[in-house]
């Protein structure tokens, strides 16, 4: 697990600059690893501004792949004030992130699959047919949930040994809640 303290770009970030700029110093430590569960903390944070939110955290989940290099991401140490700029940063940018917050996980930004992330929570490692059965859900609609939660790092996808059916077969695991034992990264 990794950690990047926001509290590093100052007790009040206010500006797309300084957005720009911290989203830069995460890009850097993260560029070439694949498999972190990486944990965005905001403790310290006093106060932080719409467009600083937006340049840091919303272009962050937007442009990074992160199916691809099947990492998580959580946010955590938000405030009242601060958890209403990530969610409302999420929302316009039509994203969604995993808010960690009093050991409780949620997804942040789509109803829908914040009711479907729950779920996965609770059945901690599973397939796309469990999740369909338990939400009562055709296949397709699983899928499509999952490649949507796995997208922006809520889940993590691991591809299994040959299925019986052919084709190929994934389980999924959703992001975890221990914080312990966490290596914070340094400012570059």
């Amino acid at each position: 697990m990794t950690t990047f303290s926001v509290h590093q770009l100052g007790k009040f970030p206010a500006t797309r600059g300084l957005g720009r700029e911290g989203r830069g110093r995460l890009d850097d430590l993260l560029a070439g690893q694949d498999r972190i569960d990486l944990t965005i903390d905001f403790s310290g944070v006093e106060a932080m501004t719409a467009s600083f939110v937006d340049e840091f955290l919303g272009k962050f989940l937007t442009s990074d792949d992160v199916a691809k290099s099947e990492s998580t991401i959580k946010v955590t140490g938000l405030d009242e004030d601060n958890h209403y700029a990530v969610l409302v940063c999420v929302e316009r940018r039509e994203t969604q992130v995993v808010v960690h917050d009093n050991d409780l996980l949620s997804l942040v930004g789509d109803r829908m699959l914040s009711e479907t992330f729950n779920e996965a929570v609770r059945l901690e490692t599973f397939k796309a047919n469990d999740l369909a059965k338990s939400l009562n859900l055709s296949a397709q609609n699983a899928n499509n949930r999952l490649k949507r939660l796995t997208a922006v790092g809520a889940l993590r996808k691991k591809q299994v040994t040959g299925s019986p059916r052919g084709g190929k077969e994934f389980v999924y695991q959703a992001v975890s809640s221990n914080v312990s034992d966490v290596q914070p990264l340094a400012p570059a």
